[in-house]
């Protein structure tokens, strides 16, 4: 089998979205994308510096996407995204495949960040055993566990009362700035967290079609922002599925307010309003060792663990 290699371009988008629902079809990841997500991530990345398309009998056969983030502290942690169809696998693809990827991933950290040590790093469904094989014979190790969690939104929620001297208000654009602020310093002991920029916290909510603001909502101390839930809505999930899912992207407290209920209250305001606005159910993803007993917090609130991912990560040499 012939194989061709080029960088990806905007025109691949149907051609990448058509491979990832194959794909999900056999691997059953829960990872549900449209054209128009694919067009976000696109558009966010360099695509002729770092991304990869595979083609066979002039066919897509699988897709790799280098992705970077802004301001990295320490180590510069490159996330490896990408997929073979199904009908290509065991084939070798994915053997060329990652460490093209991760040679992208050397070019684009020395011309960016090349005083930082590079770790690439690649997301693994606990269930997907080729590609467990895979990293771990590439020489990638297991470095962090995320649990996926749900809850179905019916009359059972749990109903947690705002602590004293707290307030819940909606995410408003007003507070935009304060959030970012708030959102980075409540993350920053997080491991792999790092301080989102102006440009990459508007990217990921404020200009981003798949935020939803009437659905996030704000814990205020004396008129400031204490705690905050942010949401999304993918309708790629719903229109595969009939489920309309209502994800929670980040939940967080400031460390000074912590121990007071305020997440909890939150959480528990967050999913009744989601209910009320027609969500079936709701979804997020914690680190399994969060040093803020978030996983505790989510059990509470009624969430069950249904995935768990693998961070697995390879320090690079130069």
């Amino acid at each position: 089998m012939e194989l061709v290699w080029r960088p990806l371009t905007t025109a691949d988008i149907p051609a990448v979205a058509a491979l990832c629902n194959a794909a999900e079809a056999v691997d059953d990841t829960g990872e549900l994308l449209s054209e128009e997500d694919f067009a976000q991530s696109f558009g966010e990345a360099d695509l002729p510096g770092g991304s990869l398309a595979v083609f066979a009998d002039g066919r897509l056969a699988a897709y790799g996407l280098v992705v970077l983030r802004d301001n990295p502290v320490g180590t510069h942690r490159v996330r490896l995204d990408g997929m073979v169809h199904p009908e290509y696998r065991r084939a070798g693809i994915g053997l060329q495949l990652l460490p093209r990827l991760a040679e992208l991933a050397r070019d684009l950290h020395v011309a960016r960040h090349a005083d930082l040590p590079l770790a690439v790093c690649t997301m693994v469904e606990s269930r997907s055993e080729g590609h467990i094989a895979l990293a771990e014979k590439l020489g990638f190790g297991a470095d962090r566990h995320f649990y996926e969690l749900e809850v179905a939104l019916g009359e059972t929620l749990a109903q947690v009362p705002i602590p004293p001297g707290y307030e819940i208000v909606p995410f408003s654009a007003v507070r935009d700035e304060e959030v970012r602020l708030v959102c980075n310093a409540a993350f920053a002991q997080h491991w792999g967290s790092v301080e989102r920029s102006p440009e990459e916290w508007a990217a990921s909510f404020t200009d981003s079609k798949r935020f939803v603001p009437e659905s996030s909502f704000l814990a205020l101390s004396d008129d400031a922002v204490a705690g905050f839930v942010l949401a999304r809505h993918y309708p790629v999930v719903e229109e595969m599925t009939g489920v309309r899912e209502l994800w929670i992207g980040d939940v967080g407290t400031l460390e000074e307010h912590r121990g007071h209920g305020v997440a909890s209250a939150l959480l528990s305001w967050t999913l009744a309003q989601g209910r009320a606005k027609g969500y079936h159910r709701a979804g997020l993803s914690v680190d399994s060792a969060n040093s803020t007993r978030a996983l505790g917090v989510y059990e509470r609130a009624g969430f069950e663990v249904v995935r768990t991912w693998i961070d697995y990560g390879r320090l690079e040499e130069f």
